[in-house]
């Protein structure tokens, strides 16, 4: 999607500079430069799909058909985009920290204090996928220590506390017998 949405935005850039390039008075040292270029590759580039190859590893070799002073696209459709999880340390009534309503939406955390989650694309194109990949997306995984640790911030304590519900399904897991640290009973 991004390639598609990115490509028309080149080709737009290239009839823009094509049109600026017809315009202006052209010198003999520019012959082999910009209008040249665009000249020559004009037509293979709209008709064939020539944009593909820009965004693909031949970048380095087409990047002169842009000036430099054109703006092809906005600067935030190219850059990375940070993620934003918006946690509120002091709430403006009462001054104290609030959960992040994400977190409780989308993990669960254990008894034992681990975070588990579901895979994703669980519901997605369910008719392309064998059984067997159907079974692994049904499943829930845990998070890492990382992911639990950051998740404990982004909560207030009310959720870390265990809590009882009739026919629980994640009743056998609330409890970690093997692991000598959350373990609860006293061995034999």
């Amino acid at each position: 999607m991004f390639r598609r949405a990115f490509g028309s935005v080149i080709s737009g850039g290239v009839r823009l500079i094509r049109s600026q390039t017809e315009n202006a008075p052209i010198k003999a040292s520019q012959v082999h430069s910009l209008s040249f270029l665009l000249n020559n590759n004009f037509n293979r580039f709209e008709t064939s799909r020539f944009y593909s190859t820009v965004l693909s590893s031949n970048w380095r070799s087409t990047k002169n058909i842009f000036n430099k002073n054109t703006s092809i696209a906005p600067s935030n459709i190219i850059c990375n985009v940070q993620p934003n999880r918006n946690l509120t340390k002091f709430s403006l009534k009462k001054g104290k920290r609030k959960t992040v309503k994400t977190v409780v939406d989308r993990f669960f955390r254990l008894g034992w204090g681990i975070w588990i989650r579901t895979k994703c694309g669980r519901n997605k194109k369910m008719w392309k996928k064998p059984a067997a990949r159907k079974r692994r997306l049904r499943q829930h995984v845990f998070c890492n220590a990382k992911q639990c640790s950051l998740l404990d911030k982004m909560t207030t304590k009310y959720w870390k506390k265990r809590r009882y519900y009739p026919d629980d399904p994640y009743e056998p897991y609330h409890s970690r017998e093997e692991f000598p640290y959350t373990r609860k009973t006293p061995l034999p």
